[in-house]
């Protein structure tokens, strides 16, 4: 135990000694000291930051996700590598951590573009498949084309509300696993 220089010390343990208060400083993480039944807390600390890194993980993982769009059974893969990637390179300090790092940074690295590449040559195979958001846009280019052309009729706003709400639920309800219709030919 490490007893304070200054009485004013902000670590000095509360417990009470025969004298007044204690003069040990206090275990990391609590207001007394070993003598006075403070526990370090550093390791419950340290378990508590891996298990919300691991929380953090998964919305992380969530996040790259939906930013990326390959196809759907190669995504959730792609995302995950992307995060060890950045997850290894986060472990790095200084040149030494570099060095150490190369051959795993170089694995995960072609892993991932084993993957990427894997998730065009099915994408070609398949036809051209597009992102939810580029289905958004399109519809909302089909139903500026709609404006343009009823403007004027009688009501045109209320029907143009009903054909944005159908594109959009179709949109939302629509997945890549499901189709009634072909793919489109590649131009």
């Amino acid at each position: 135990m490490h007893r304070v220089t200054d009485l004013s010390d902000p670590r000095r343990c509360k417990g009470r000694a025969p004298d007044g208060q204690c003069q040990n400083k206090a275990v990391h993480g609590s207001e007394y000291c070993r003598a006075h039944s403070g526990k370090d807390l550093t390791e419950i600390e340290a378990k508590r930051g891996y298990l919300l890194a691991k929380a953090e993980d998964r919305s992380r993982l969530a996040m790259i996700s939906d930013e990326l769009e390959p196809v759907k059974e190669l995504r959730d893969a792609i995302a995950l590598q992307h995060m060890l990637i950045e997850r290894r390179f986060n472990l790095i300090k200084v040149d030494a951590d570099l060095l150490a790092a190369c051959g795993p940074l170089n694995q995960l690295i072609q892993t991932m573009e084993r993957l990427v590449n894997s998730a065009h040559r099915i994408e070609t195979n398949l036809g051209q498949l597009l992102a939810r958001n580029a289905i958004l846009h399109l519809a909302k280019e089909m139903v500026q084309i709609v404006i343009d052309e009823i403007e004027g009729i009688e009501d045109y706003e209320e029907i143009i509300d009903r054909i944005t709400q159908r594109l959009i639920d179709t949109v939302r309800q629509t997945d890549n696993t499901t189709s009634d219709t072909p793919a489109l030919p590649s131009p």
